[in-house]
């Protein structure tokens, strides 16, 4: 009688010590995704992000900056879409919207609490969303993954001058490379031949946005234009 207690004893502790770990094993983080990004005498930026997220940092002559970009999900930089987006929300949903549009952390703090998106680019010829961002900025405390706006229209005019940039980030999708660009530079690029998915790795660097896009379209075997 003693030996059969002592048997269902010692199964019940094999049990919970397995459920235990078990449960340890699904509270652990998921692989971990790096980047690390500098320019000699200008700056250096670094990121760890979870499993689910890609590491992104971007180094110019005009700053370092790093993020965690999700990889489901399609970066929506429509002009409409957007305009038609946030002008059915509150001011205090901006930064909702626009952090799922671009698939960052974006955060925005009204000046005027009852503000109503009154922003319109249908007489301003090809509008972008950066053009939205600037109103915005306008209106409020505008930041993009930590940075005001000054910072980042910085790196972007860095970018379209041609005086340098640098991508650091992978092995992880071009498709996802390429949303960057577009975020960046306000003009909408895709990949229109080729697998999407093909993994890349940075750094992709040069001083024309073509030179960059020339890198990848190589390195995954695509064909990238503008949309």
């Amino acid at each position: 009688m003693k030996i059969k207690k002592f048997h269902t004893l010692t199964t019940i502790f094999f049990v919970a010590a397995f459920a235990s770990l078990a449960s340890a094993q699904s509270a652990l983080p998921g692989p971990k995704d790096q980047c690390q990004c500098s320019i000699a005498g200008h700056c250096s930026a670094s990121q760890t992000c979870p499993d689910g997220y890609i590491a992104v940092c971007t180094c110019s002559a005009t700053g370092c900056t790093s993020s965690c970009t999700k990889i489901d999900g399609v970066m929506e930089l429509s002009e409409p879409v957007l305009e038609k987006t946030l002008r059915g929300e509150s001011a205090a949903n901006f930064g909702k919207v626009l952090s799922k549009a671009f698939k960052k952390i974006v955060t925005f703090k009204p000046f005027d609490p009852d503000l109503k998106f009154e922003y319109s680019g249908e007489n301003a010829g090809r509008s972008t969303h950066w053009d939205i961002l600037e109103y915005l900025a306008k209106n409020g405390d505008l930041k993009i993954n930590g940075h005001d706006l000054a910072f980042w229209m910085g790196v972007r005019q860095n970018l379209l001058s041609g005086g340098g940039f640098k991508l650091c980030a992978g092995p992880v999708a071009a498709r996802l490379i390429v949303d960057e660009l577009s975020f960046l530079t306000g003009t909408r690029y895709s990949i229109i031949s080729g697998d999407q998915n093909k993994k890349v790795t940075g750094p992709f660097e040069g001083s024309t946005i073509s030179e960059i896009t020339e890198k990848i379209s190589r390195q995954a075997n695509v064909v990238i234009a503008e949309r």
